[in-house]
């Protein structure tokens, strides 16, 4: 019975200590796994910390979390350091030109704007709508040109300015790119003698080529055209100061749009034959107003009111007749500009 216990008790104590050995390969194996995986851990700690600083350092395939967790904190610090700099973020509040729905329907009727249009191809807008914008800012030149005098006129006369070079170019392209051997389009003539008018002064150069460089890529029938042979003359006619043919060519043969750009010289040339009637006539014989005021096509009150604007004193005689007394010394420009004058004979004009 003894003998039997014991062995027993030594099968227990076998049984026992095998238990103990096991549990401790167990612990054994749990440190080691701890181990490699702090080692693993601690690898790839130092490999993020360490990506900025080794340009040939590359994310494994299982660390795309971890690596857009890293780009999304060095956005956020990126944000903030924009948020707390001393120059406002601006945030453009149209985005595109126009509705999606707007241009949906325009590019289906062909009718996109030069800015819409498919990789720059003219023909993917309408010839029409150039032709309105030319003829909506020439207009608008004219008028802008009227008002002058309010303060806020000046940057949007300028703006409009802009406008009007951009789409007369627009509207040179589409003629020159649809053009089928050598035509001439209706009313391309009168748009291509634009360029010529704004040009008058030499000291402006709104459409940035030389006349001179420029009539080189002109189509013969249009230089012969009655458009450019009335811009070429008033051109002319303006550079050497001939001021009595001037205003008769502009009388006899500009259109409303030729007008609309001529305005704004058509006072210049006007104060400058005051000066040459003021400096080159006979001190004791006074110019006549009223034919002074048929050479310079404008009504006789008007013409007093331009010759005080320039510094100019009238007067009158036995008869009542008005007279432009000469050889005054206080002839100037204004400064503020000339006001608004109506040209007698293109009285069409003037509404």
């Amino acid at each position: 019975m003894e003998r039997s216990h014991q062995n027993r008790k030594g099968r227990g104590n076998h049984s026992s200590s095998s238990s103990s050995s096991q549990s401790t390969r167990i612990r054994n194996t749990k440190v080691s796994n701890f181990n490699e995986s702090s080692s693993a851990t601690n690898y790839a700690t130092n490999n993020r910390s360490n990506a900025h600083d080794d340009p040939q350092w590359k994310p494994r395939r299982g660390n795309t979390s971890s690596s857009n967790t890293q780009k999304e904190k060095i956005k956020t610090e990126e944000d903030k350091e924009a948020d707390s700099s001393d120059f406002p973020r601006l945030i453009g509040t149209c985005p595109f030109m126009c509705p999606e729905s707007e241009r949906s329907q325009r590019e289906r009727l062909q009718d996109l704007a030069v800015f819409e249009r498919l990789h720059g191809n003219p023909r993917k807008t309408s010839p029409a709508l150039a032709v309105k914008k030319v003829k909506f800012h020439v207009i608008s030149h004219l008028k802008l040109q009227r008002c002058r005098s309010s303060s806020n006129i000046s940057s949007v006369h300028y703006l409009n300015m802009e406008q009007l070079t951009k789409a007369l170019t627009s509207l040179y392209n589409l003629y020159d790119t649809n053009r089928d051997s050598g035509t001439v389009y209706r009313n391309e003539a009168e748009f291509r003698s634009l360029y010529v008018l704004l040009h008058l002064d030499s000291n402006t150069r709104p459409m940035g080529e030389s006349l001179s460089l420029w009539f080189r890529f002109v189509l013969h029938p249009i230089i012969r055209s009655k458009e450019m042979c009335f811009a070429r003359s008033v051109l002319r006619f303006y550079q050497m100061g001939n001021y009595m043919r001037f205003f008769s060519t502009i009388s006899a043969e500009a259109s409303y749009l030729q007008y609309c750009i001529l305005e704004p010289y058509i006072n210049k040339v006007r104060a400058l034959s005051l000066s040459y009637i003021n400096n080159a006539s006979y001190k004791l014989h006074p110019y006549p107003l009223v034919h002074l005021s048929k050479l310079l096509k404008m009504k006789e009150s008007d013409l007093e009111v331009l010759c005080s604007a320039c510094g100019l004193e009238t007067c009158a005689d036995d008869m009542g007749n008005k007279l432009l007394p000469t050889k005054q010394t206080t002839f100037c420009c204004p400064k503020e500009g000339f006001q608004s004058y109506n040209f007698t004979g293109l009285e069409q004009f003037e509404s």
